[in-house]
């Protein structure tokens, strides 16, 4: 799958005017790299700017920083390995970003995501706030002009000094390597708690590839694909840690409760035996989210500034 998304990449990469590179960062487990390495000809390489770094520790958060790191562009544009990018994605994301240089307050620009067993109608572009007042309730359908939403997942574009610098990415689940869940519920939620705005951009969606049906799941095949090896800690752990660096143990762990039972469901673990470990991990980045915020957690939620 990333040999076709890397080549999706490559030709909408075309469509703009601007000088372009494409980073990919392999964090693949090492029993699977020894058995397929991504090795791609030289001259392929350097001729579609192509630039592979290998991270021994499988961690999704960990990948994603370091590819911000090595690159070199004014703008990051963020799509995991198993997408297919729309035909505009890529040039009207860069065009938005261009048009809003002097918007100090912006944050991220989200194009719209869909997923592939779904019809194009099934378009997305935010999630809402849950009846029980969590931020992390359902799905919206995508918007039909650029304007402000609340937050979503990948794909993402924002400038890449705003993002190393100020929001300083995924924070605490990069910094331990922690396994996957609510690392994109942080970061998106902390750029609001900054006083940074996320706006939605009118283009063409990404196409996320999967979730595979149980039947193709079992067979073994797409267990590293799955994330169920990648990170520290139990599956899920890095959730309450999102919980904790945003409300603190206040805040934080109410809501963490309020999601338990699914939660606990989905991961297999509680939060009373986990938060703990959670406020150990998210220690340093709440105290330095308190000290920078704009809004409060709770605040934030019911102050809505992005249907402002």
């Amino acid at each position: 799958m990333l040999n076709i998304t890397l080549n999706v990449c490559i030709e909408m990469l075309k469509s703009l005017d601007c000088k372009s590179e494409i980073v990919v960062v392999d964090n693949s487990d090492p029993n699977i790299y020894e058995i397929m390495p991504i090795a791609y000809p030289p001259g392929f390489m350097k001729q579609c700017n192509v630039r592979v770094f290998r991270q021994e520790d499988p961690c999704f958060t960990a990948a994603r920083m370091l590819a911000a790191e090595k690159a070199r562009g004014e703008y990051i544009f963020c799509i995991d390995s198993h997408v297919l990018i729309g035909y505009n994605t890529f040039r009207d994301s860069v065009a938005f970003m261009d048009r809003h240089k002097d918007h100090e307050n912006l944050g991220f620009g989200h194009p719209p995501i869909r997923w592939a067993h779904q019809g194009p109608a099934a378009v997305r572009h935010t999630l809402g706030i849950g009846k029980d007042g969590v931020p992390w309730g359902t799905w919206d359908t995508g918007v039909r002009e650029d304007k402000k939403i609340f937050w979503k997942f990948m794909p993402w574009i924002c400038r890449r000094d705003w993002y190393l610098n100020t929001l300083k990415g995924y924070g605490s689940h990069s910094t331990h390597f922690l396994s996957w869940g609510g690392a994109e519920f942080l970061q998106q939620i902390k750029s609001w708690m900054l006083g940074y705005e996320q706006w939605g951009i009118a283009t063409d969606p990404v196409v996320h590839i999967g979730p595979y049906t149980p039947a193709v799941v079992n067979t073994g095949q797409y267990k590293y694909r799955t994330y169920s090896a990648s990170g520290n800690f139990p599956h899920g752990l890095g959730v309450l840690v999102a919980f904790y660096v945003l409300g603190g143990e206040d805040a934080g762990y109410k809501h963490a409760k309020i999601r338990e039972p699914g939660f606990t469901n989905r991961h297999h673990i509680t939060v009373d035996e986990w938060w703990p470990k959670a406020v150990e991990l998210g220690k340093e980045e709440h105290e330095w989210l308190m000290q920078n915020k704009k809004y409060d957690y709770l605040e934030l939620v019911e102050r809505k500034p992005w249907n402002d």
